[in-house]
């Protein structure tokens, strides 16, 4: 609280406001709400924590009695298990009766064998707390990779997988700031093993998954023509469901996240 108190009370108006110790707490209360709201909204139902080989993992229950299955957020490379979890995106996911589940999953891992651990420990341990199947693989930019690597290494493809500027080719990332040596990192100075690229291995994903990729052909981090078309072009022939919500603007652009795009997807994901 310290932070926003300070501005409050170098503020011309709430300076002079905050001499009065009546009003101080009062004033400084509704300041902390306002930059707490101001990009996240309040969660919706129960928030429940957990820890497996070092990593946080959490879950997102909808206040229903009859949730439509678990899904699966795979966060960016600067995210971790709160990542757009309480955004208005996620939020409007879980809103329609969807548990959503995440995890660490070891930061910036690039879809490495630690994450493919980290997705297992976070399926079992989801279904095993809600009692419910996960259906849906939701992921952002690096999260494509990891969540890709996964159904390639022993994790059972979901009924549906919803990219969002998703990172397919992990070695044509050298536009996107730090990832060369963060990817370097993820996997001890090694190159990328081909089994860990899921552009090298586009004839091995399920086809009884439906695929669902948001992309702008005006980003130019996670460029279209390195990652989205092409394994939308091998999905296709090889007759697999999969459709391209194409937004604009560049990899951070707002228009990625389209709350009704998600629930209308995913609503086809259940039973």
């Amino acid at each position: 609280m310290r932070q926003p108190w300070r501005r409050a009370r170098s503020h011309p108006v709430f300076g002079h406001l905050l001499r009065f110790r009546p009003l101080a707490l009062v004033v400084a209360l509704i300041m902390v709400l306002a930059t707490a709201t101001a990009t996240a909204e309040a969660p919706t139902g129960d928030v429940l924590y957990d820890k497996f080989r070092g990593q946080d993992v959490r879950l997102s229950i909808p206040p229903t009695a009859d949730p439509k299955g678990v899904a699966i957020f795979f966060h960016g490379q600067t995210g971790g298990v709160d990542n757009r979890m309480d955004e208005p995106w996620l939020q409007g996911l879980m809103r329609s009766g969807w548990i959503v589940a995440s995890s660490d999953f070891h930061t910036a891992s690039w879809g490495n064998e630690a994450s493919t651990q980290d997705t297992k420990d976070l399926i079992e341990w989801a279904e095993e707390q809600t009692g419910e199947p996960v259906r849906l693989f939701v992921s952002g930019s690096m999260g494509g990779t990891v969540s890709l690597n996964a159904m390639l290494h022993g994790v059972a493809a979901p009924a549906c997988w919803y990219g969002v500027k998703p990172a397919v080719d992990p070695t044509r990332m050298g536009a996107v700031p730090g990832a060369n040596r963060i990817i370097d990192e993820a996997y001890g100075g090694e190159p990328i093993p081909g089994d860990r690229n899921p552009a090298r291995n586009i004839d091995a994903f399920s086809t009884d998954t439906r695929y669902r990729f948001v992309a702008s052909k005006a980003d130019q981090w996670v460029r279209f023509d390195e990652n989205t078309g092409p394994m939308v072009a091998s999905l296709e022939a090889r007759g697999a469901e999969v459709s391209v919500l194409e937004v604009y603007g560049s990899h951070d652009d707002p228009s990625h996240f389209d709350v009704g795009d998600l629930v209308e997807f995913a609503a086809g994901c259940g039973v």
